[in-house]
């Protein structure tokens, strides 16, 4: 391979060229290492709970062969209720379990073996609240579309076919 910077001449540049640029003091960057990106704020679980439940709804709906079945949709609604009642009550108490951990001894790696699994536990916990807010918001759309049907409101109908279509 040939060109600027390759090869022998390469060689020569790196070792008698200006050395890599120290990072600001109080950065609390280490040398060489890059900046992480900034975070992104999380995504509004809930709102996505009920697109997603308007998607479904508008892609069941939309060859015109499909007829609303509201014992169906009142089994689809009791399983996500009792799942949400049930199963993330149950997960929620099993993960307060996973902060709150204290050290058994004070030094080095008692303590950063709880500061990480405190933290674990936390990000578990943000995650459950998550789902359960995506759950909560999925059934309550399904609601609204039963209640739609239930009262013959066409204009609700179209209006969540429409939401599910721009998807």
């Amino acid at each position: 391979m040939t060109g600027p910077g390759s090869g022998s001449q390469g060689v020569y540049d790196q070792i008698n060229g200006p050395g890599p640029q120290a990072p600001p003091t109080g950065s609390g960057m280490i040398p060489g290492a890059a900046a992480a990106p900034p975070s992104q704020p999380p995504p509004n679980y809930g709102e996505l709970g009920t697109g997603q439940a308007k998607a479904d709804f508008a892609a069941a709906s939309a060859n015109g062969g499909w007829e609303f079945d509201a014992e169906a949709m009142d089994n689809v609604i009791k399983r996500l209720q009792e799942c949400i009642e049930r199963d993330f009550s149950r997960a929620r108490a099993e993960a307060s379990n996973l902060t709150g951990i204290d050290a058994m001894g004070a030094e080095i790696a008692s303590d950063g073996y709880v500061a990480m699994a405190n933290a674990s536990g936390a990000a578990y916990q943000t995650f459950l609240n998550g789902a359960a807010a995506y759950a909560q918001a999925y059934m309550q759309t399904l609601i609204d579309i039963k209640t739609a049907y239930q009262n013959q409101d066409q204009a609700a109908l179209d209006a969540i076919r429409s939401i599910g279509k721009a998807l």
